[in-house]
């Protein structure tokens, strides 16, 4: 396969930076590649394997939610059966998010955090989160206490879409590449999010009465590479697929590359629902 490289001048890397995403050219063969002005090669992706869909938990918390630590333990234990299948994201959004003075000082909100939590109408009674966006009943929110049984209600069904994720660094920028592929014809309107998460954030947490000042949070939203509400996935057709590609500049940023995550999803811009989630180590 031949390599794209995706290339900029300084100036051009500083427009990237701040507006964090850009439109550009398409190369249809022998796949489309979109690109955010990367300064990386277009790698080769492998060749599809152990093709399972896969369920994203949004998990809506806070510092100073004195409940949110059971739905973390709630993730690691009763959950803990559908580590194959399950991916998380600690969304830190609402008042119980806001930075209260020491020692909740930190900020761990986030834009993207932000809309997903207005635009979902998440109860502020947290922790509150989401099952791959779907509705259950008439609720699309549930409570932690239900995770459990909700997952246990899904039947599980192949995939639709694809989702690989390959990533590499160029000095202290990463380059993000996403390969979308149909399963099956599809007519919905499909988007594309790709977002960093961090583990291993030892910050103050209220956990109950008392303050844990060494708790470890996982799965914590740091940034969105694509659009907050994702790219257009142009695709229909059985076997089509598509290319994006992104980059993070972790210059002085306070994110801890070898923690992060990438985590891409594809889902229906009707009905919100994901199609299919993949997640993989920023540092390979």
């Amino acid at each position: 396969m031949n390599y794209l490289k995706l290339t900029l001048s300084k100036f051009v890397l500083i427009v990237l930076i701040v507006t964090g995403f850009t439109s550009c050219d398409k190369v249809k063969k022998p796949y489309m590649v979109e690109k955010n002005f990367l300064e990386c090669d277009t790698p080769s992706f492998p060749a599809l394997d152990n093709l399972i869909r896969k369920y994203l938990l949004e998990d809506y918390t806070g510092h100073t939610c004195t409940n949110c630590p059971k739905a973390h333990d709630i993730i690691v234990n009763d959950l803990s059966s559908l580590r194959d299948t399950l991916i998380v994201i600690a969304i830190h959004a609402g008042s119980y998010a806001e930075p209260k003075g020491e020692p909740f000082s930190a900020d761990y909100r986030t834009e993207a955090g932000k809309e997903y939590d207005t635009k979902f109408n998440i109860p502020q009674a947290y922790p509150h989160g989401t099952i791959n966006r779907m509705f259950f009943g008439n609720n699309r929110t549930l409570s932690a206490n239900k995770w459990k049984s909700t997952f246990d209600t899904i039947t599980r069904k192949p995939p639709a879409v694809a989702i690989q994720v390959l990533t590499e660094f160029n000095n202290d920028i990463a380059c993000v590449f996403v390969k979308t592929s149909l399963l099956n014809n599809i007519s919905e309107n499909l988007r594309l999010c790709v977002l960093l998460t961090e583990n291993n954030i030892v910050s103050p947490q209220q956990n109950g009465s008392k303050i844990d000042t060494n708790y470890v949070h996982n799965h914590v939203l740091r940034h969105s590479l694509a659009p907050i509400w994702g790219d257009n996935v142009e695709l229909s057709v059985k076997d089509e697929s598509v290319v994006k590609g992104y980059s993070i500049d972790f210059n002085g940023k306070v994110w801890k590359k070898e923690n992060c995550y990438i985590i891409a999803f594809v889902y229906n811009l009707d009905t919100y629902e994901i199609l299919q989630v993949e997640e993989v180590k920023l540092v390979q």
